[in-house]
């Protein structure tokens, strides 16, 4: 639900709340977005909108047609599998590399996400289960210690999290996905970088999958 920003609202507050509102489906894809309703309904200018739809059009969320408006992007399955590969590739490394540099300290940090993963999904929490879901990935690109990794990422990050969302949707690959997520935790916990890398490499082809079947089955 959008908030009443008011005429103060900085353009990242802005931001913030479309891409909420993006990655929660409250805008679905393919939607027009109206300037002049979003400006009305956040109580703000059409500038710092026009700033946040930008950002926004450069994250690949939206989409900008001439003569016709803004669009919230629809990803094809193709998208997906092309943007998951070389996001699996990616998180593979990360792992790799964390496994050789994470700090005990660092492995208790991942051992927490992973149980509050757990009980947000007990409780039936599906936004604090995403943003559970992004924090322990982007921690253990962090623990990589490889700054280029991290930022590489970074730039896929808004694009894997509306993704995502689509599977999260369904409550067996929510369970699956958590499953998964604990082997990871106890590769890590072992050193095991080999089978870290296994196990984090099935988890990404496993949404892939799950994301690509979605998108196939709804354009039937």
């Amino acid at each position: 639900m959008l908030k009443k920003l008011g005429r103060k609202a900085l353009r990242h507050d802005v931001y913030d709340q479309l891409l909420q509102a993006i990655v929660s489906g409250e805008f679905e894809a393919g939607e027009h977005l109206d300037e002049k309703e979003l400006a009305d309904n956040f109580g703000i200018s059409r500038t710092p909108l026009r700033e946040a739809i930008n950002r926004l059009v450069h994250d690949g969320l939206i989409l900008e047609i001439p003569f016709k408006g803004s669009f919230v992007r629809k990803f094809t399955p193709q998208e997906v599998n092309d943007i998951y590969e070389v996001r699996k590739t990616l998180e593979v490394l990360a792992i790799c590399m964390a496994v050789r540099n994470m700090s005990e300290d660092e492995l208790n940090e991942i051992t927490a996400i992973v149980n509050k993963i757990a009980a947000a999904q007990e409780s039936g929490d599906l936004l604090a289960y995403s943003e559970l879901d992004t924090s322990f990935h982007e921690k253990l690109a962090l623990f990589s210690r490889n700054k280029t990794l991290v930022r590489m990422l970074e730039s896929l990050g808004v694009q894997i999290r509306v993704i995502r969302h689509m599977a999260n949707k369904n409550k067996e690959v929510v369970s699956r996905s958590q499953f998964e997520r604990v082997r990871i935790l106890e590769a890590l916990q072992q050193r095991n970088e080999a089978k870290a890398a296994a196990f984090m490499e099935e988890h990404i082809d496993n949404i892939r999958r799950d994301v690509v079947s979605i998108l196939n089955n709804s354009s039937k």
